[in-house]
């Protein structure tokens, strides 16, 4: 089968815990020295050769639409517009994309910096559902999964999920960029998505689609990012830390 065509981008929210650099940008469009997250993300995009990108934008969308007004010739971008961002979490930005995830997609979060060859090596995968995973730590928070002797998923925890005293042990933390297949789309993910947004349940995260589809025997291929650099961008500290990084990745 032929790997996705279309990369779709969630970047509706601001990043509150950013506080005064998401004040009047949003958080896809804090910059790690001197380049914006978001940036990165789509040049990573478009020189791996994908056709589309789908954006789903909400706070300040249009500083979005004119920051990668560069990209308009290298690439189709579409943007779809989440009015009520602030009161809605992912699961329901991935919804209003629907339209175009039909024929399988990338997925992407607008948060996470990344060296450029994490996106190569995620392309050039065989793989058709793929999850981008690395060795957790303690700096991390979030989604974790683990793996069997062929890097298969066998189990995604969900931060909700995680107990006090629960064991990181031999666990990877989900860097929340996937390549999700047609067939698991139209087979269970498409479904799930209407069943979460018919309950009004908007306020989950796509990743519990996914961990119940894991659950139910679809199988995920773990694609380790190491020893390519990423961070997460959540808070100031996050954002010390990427610079530190990626200073030190030049």
């Amino acid at each position: 089968m032929e790997p996705p065509q279309t990369a779709v981008i969630l970047a509706a929210g601001r990043g509150k815990r950013l506080k005064e650099l998401s004040a009047n940008r949003p958080k896809p469009l804090v910059e790690i020295n001197g380049t914006s997250i978001l940036w990165n993300l789509v040049q990573s995009i478009v020189a791996n050769g994908l056709k589309r990108a789908v954006l789903v934008v909400g706070y300040k969308a249009e500083a979005i639409i004119n920051h990668l007004k560069p990209f308009e010739h290298s690439i189709e971008i579409v943007y779809v517009r989440n009015d009520v961002y602030a009161t809605t979490n992912n699961i329901y930005s991935l919804w209003l994309a629907r339209d175009y995830l039909d024929a399988g997609f990338y997925l992407f979060e607008a948060d996470i910096y990344f060296e450029p060859k994490i996106m190569s090596k995620l392309v050039q995968q065989t793989a058709e559902n793929i999850m981008l995973i690395d060795h957790y730590t303690n700096r991390m928070n979030g989604t974790v999964v683990t793996c069997d002797s062929e890097n298969r998923i066998t189990k995604m925890i969900l931060k909700r999920d995680q107990t006090r005293g629960f064991d990181f042990t031999d666990t990877y933390k989900t860097v929340n960029f996937y390549r999700i297949s047609t067939n698991f789309y139209r087979d269970f993910c498409r479904r799930k998505l209407a069943e979460y947004i018919d309950q009004n349940d908007v306020s989950s995260y796509y990743e519990a689609i996914i961990k119940e589809g894991i659950a139910e025997g679809y199988k995920f291929a773990g694609l380790k990012a190491n020893p390519c650099k990423w961070w997460e961008i959540d808070t100031r500290k996050d954002l010390q830390i990427a610079e530190k990084i990626f200073n030190q990745a030049k």
